[in-house]
């Protein structure tokens, strides 16, 4: 039979608002009633805390505080465990590894999910996939979810009190997929690509110019700036409609190739990098790949440098030593689509992040 194409672009309800938490008494009903919420420590209690003011007891749900990673083992035992509990939907609180591993749990039990992102450090929580990793935190694949996500309650209040760190994070995220979807491509028109593919430059392109023009305003401001909820939405949903759309087509570019390759190689000196410090440090070799202007480029390293971000290899905890540097270059070329055609070029890249 036809494999077809199978797009996952969206989420079922995205409630987004001052006080958006209100609505979780309802939409867990909804879904059946009984939940296995998993979500970081801190985070968990962040909004079990708001239960009895929602008018919900905690002790008719089950509670996952997890600190360990988000690994196929967990997703398993957590499914097993949901089932014979009897609960009926799983909600994922906090930022990239709980969400990823509460979604990887409803997709292994088929149950309903309920994401409630605690800052914007990710898209997780409206994409269609779970980004895994073993037990010891290396990247182990994917996981596609059966659906998008059931609900995902953005509470702009909840998210405003997030560390400024993860603010700066997400944003440059998000302004990565501009940069990586014209990877070794030149887009100017619908022509020049599938559709799906354009749908994904024109769109990171919005992402792109808007989050660059608002981020040092929001950074300062933080809540009480007028575009604080904007950044949430594009942060949270607009950013993985695009990755939706490039479902099934090597995303990899340098930028998140970048992320994976120190994830995987450099486990230990990466662990303490947000995943889109990591990811944004890549976007500098990125847009010099792409012959971006070099007046570019520097306002890029200083919208980084204002908000307090990494730069370089070095300062993510990458020696810079020539044999780690093969090791990257060899790393990209193989899984970012290119060719020892493009080693040199890929090498002076690289020297914008030395």
């Amino acid at each position: 039979m036809k494999e077809h194409m199978n797009l996952r672009v969206g989420t079922g309800k995205f409630i987004i608002d001052s006080g958006a938490i209100d609505v979780l008494p309802s939409e867990i009903a909804r879904l059946g009633g009984r939940a296995m919420i998993i979500g970081g420590p801190t985070t968990t209690n962040i909004i079990t805390n708001l239960f009895p003011s929602l008018g919900l007891n905690v002790d008719n749900h089950i509670i996952q505080r997890h600190t360990s990673a988000c690994s196929r083992r967990w997703a398993d035992e957590y499914a097993n465990e949901a089932h014979s509990k009897d609960c009926t939907l799983i909600i994922g609180i906090g930022g990239g590894k709980c969400i990823d591993l509460a979604k990887a749990v409803a997709t292994v039990a088929d149950m309903p999910i309920i994401t409630i992102p605690t800052s914007v450090a990710t898209c997780v929580a409206t994409s269609a996939v779970c980004i895994m990793y073993t037990d010891a935190g290396k990247p182990d694949g994917s996981m596609q979810m059966n659906k998008e996500v059931d609900v995902c309650i953005a509470d702009v209040d909840i998210i405003g009190t997030a560390p400024k760190r993860t603010l700066a994070a997400g944003i440059l995220d998000s302004i990565a997929k501009y940069p990586e979807v014209i990877h070794n491509r030149t887009i100017t028109s619908y022509k020049d690509c599938d559709i799906e593919k354009y749908i994904c430059t024109v769109n990171g392109k919005a992402i792109y110019d808007f989050l660059f023009g608002v981020m040092d305003e929001v950074m300062s401001k933080g809540t009480k700036s007028p575009r604080f909820r904007d950044v949430i939405l594009t942060n949270l949903l607009h950013t993985s409609v695009v990755s939706g759309f490039s479902y099934g087509t090597n995303q990899l570019a340098i930028a998140h190739g970048y992320y994976d390759f120190m994830r995987r190689q450099f486990t230990e000196e990466a662990a303490g990098y947000l995943h889109g410090e990591l990811v944004a440090v890549g976007i500098i070799a990125q847009m010099a790949f792409n012959h971006e202007p070099p007046y570019e480029i520097e306002k890029m390293r200083k919208l980084m440098v204002d908000a307090n971000m990494p730069t370089t290899l070095h300062g993510t905890g990458f020696e810079e030593t020539e044999e780690n540097i093969n090791l990257l270059l060899d790393y990209l070329i193989e899984n970012t689509g290119l060719t020892e055609e493009h080693r040199p070029l890929l090498r002076i890249a690289l020297r914008a992040i030395m």
